[in-house]
């Protein structure tokens, strides 16, 4: 029987949680492809020359310096158009953000930066520099995410393994309770049980204390909280195989009941 047949073996915040962490992953994934495109390619433009700015030093007049202020040289326009055709087109961007180009630089590098990428007038040498930095620390932080994120999917596994062999072998030892009257089968069985109820909290306590050894990647929006909340904020519970391990308890509970109260 598989883990998804019958209410026995059924762990649907489990099943839940593992589809968002596959989501994410894909979705990190993709992201970090795009933040290494992006970055190659920002690496083969040239920044403005030192003397680039605001000041007429063309002898264009004032038509000159306007235009100056407010279009952007080459290097920026090259940049803006590499990140649209590198980080805005990941598949699920617009689901996912749905940013314009200042708001998610903003977001990923930082307001002041993405300002000056989104806005400015010059890719100047200093701010060139600043991007080749800040693209690298958004990769990085992807690079980082991704180990986490199959740590995630490991212990969710571990735990539904762990789940669908408790509620298995309760589920037989239930049955046998329900037909028998005889005090000694009775007790054996509890004892059985027992034995089934440790696993399960050992089971909760194992995937408790991963959860308390690791914190998320200082992936932007999620520095300083823990990957579970980061994944399963929208969920209906924040501790998915924590609830389904409680379930799972219950049911085990249910059994032993069964047995002490028809011993007593």
């Amino acid at each position: 029987m598989s883990h998804t047949d019958g209410p026995e073996t059924s762990h649907p915040r489990i099943e839940t949680a593992l589809t968002v962490v596959e989501r994410e992953t894909e979705c990190i994934e993709a992201e970090l492809t795009a933040f290494r495109r992006f970055r190659s390619r920002v690496r083969s433009i040239e920044p403005a020359s030192p003397a680039a700015g605001g000041v007429d030093t063309m002898g264009g007049g004032a038509a000159s310096m306007l235009a100056t202020a407010t279009e952007p040289d080459a290097g920026l326009r090259a940049v803006r158009e590499a990140y649209r055709e590198t980080v805005m087109a990941v598949p699920h961007f617009e689901a996912e953000y749905d940013d314009s180009l200042e708001a998610n630089m903003s977001m990923e590098f930082g307001p002041e930066l993405g300002m000056q990428i989104a806005t400015g007038p010059h890719l100047t040498p200093q701010l060139y520099e600043a991007l080749l930095t800040a693209s690298e620390g958004a990769r990085d932080e992807r690079e980082t995410l991704l180990p986490a994120l199959e740590r995630e999917r490991e212990s969710l596994q571990s735990v539904r393994a762990t789940l669908d062999d408790c509620e298995r072998r309760g589920a037989a030892l239930g049955a046998n309770a329900r037909r028998t009257t005889d005090a000694a089968r009775l007790d054996s069985i509890d004892a059985q049980l027992a034995e089934i109820e440790a696993d399960c909290e050992a089971a909760a306590a194992t995937r408790q204390q991963q959860l308390h050894s690791r914190s998320a990647a200082a992936l932007s929006g999620v520095d300083e909280t823990s990957l579970v909340r980061y994944l399963y904020d929208g969920c209906p519970v924040t501790c998915p195989a924590l609830a389904d391990t409680i379930a799972c308890l219950d049911t085990i509970r249910r059994h032993r009941r069964h047995c002490i109260v028809s011993t007593s």
